[in-house]
């Protein structure tokens, strides 16, 4: 599923909504071009575009020192700059059945 929108000066696209493989965690997938301060795109993206409060460095962290199944069923967000104005938005939700 791709689709695109613009909205208050950001421009999403999502490149990638689903598994990645069979049994695989979720991975929803957007290319954010805006220009604009990270820390309001990275506002923006985890209150607007997919909401996801827990970065991914904290996710694993918590889950190194406390592994439970409370810790490792929630989603989580990396924000990476590309270049200027470019930033990919990543949330994975681990898989569940």
């Amino acid at each position: 599923m791709k689709f695109s929108h613009e909205e208050n000066g950001y421009n999403i696209e999502c490149t990638h909504s689903g598994q990645k493989r069979a049994y695989g965690d979720l991975y929803k997938e957007f290319t954010v071009k805006a220009d604009k301060p990270e820390d309001e795109v990275r506002e923006y993206c985890t209150a607007s575009v997919h909401a996801c409060g827990l970065t991914n460095e904290q996710y694993n962290r918590d889950n190194r020192d406390n592994p439970s199944a409370e810790n490792h069923f929630r989603s989580s967000y990396t924000l990476t700059k590309r270049g200027y104005g470019e930033y990919f938005y990543r949330v994975i939700s681990p898989f569940t059945d």
